[in-house]
């Protein structure tokens, strides 16, 4: 009879911190969005910075920018070859078959091989070497 009666009460114990979990992971999510940062660069002030950017959120290409008036910030991006750094717009998409997926490519070598730059440890922006370019996508062939 105990033993039924302790696997009864262990049962219930479980149910309920069970519950509990379960509502402060539901309470959690529904209030803070889930956000990223988007590393940006005005091409007026010539800055990179971070953007903090939520997930559900489309976001205007060129976006306004903390660092001058108007909508000069664009997605950041380097040459890992020569270092340049340059804005890229992202190309609407295309979902015809014979699409050819198309990527950033540096404004003076050519080469695909970039990233976006790498902020100097604790800060949330720099200055880079101006004038930045604004890279558009090429139309495919």
């Amino acid at each position: 009879m105990k033993k039924k009666l302790l696997g009864a009460v262990l049962v219930v114990i479980i149910i309920i911190a069970l519950g509990f979990v379960a509502k402060q992971i539901r309470s959690t999510a529904s209030t803070s969005p889930t956000t990223y940062d988007k590393i940006m660069v005005d091409t007026k002030v010539n800055k990179v910075f971070i953007q903090p950017t939520v997930v559900s959120a489309s976001t205007e290409i060129p976006a306004d920018s903390p660092f001058s008036e108007g909508k000069n910030a664009y997605p950041a991006f380097q040459c890992v070859k020569d270092g340049t750094v340059f804005a890229y717009v992202e190309p609407a998409p295309d979902n015809s078959p014979n699409a050819v997926p198309m990527g950033p490519h540096c404004p003076v070598c050519g080469s695909s091989d970039v990233m976006p730059p790498q902020l100097p440890a604790g800060q949330k922006s720099m200055d880079v070497p101006g004038p930045v370019q604004v890279v558009k996508p090429s139309p495919s062939k």
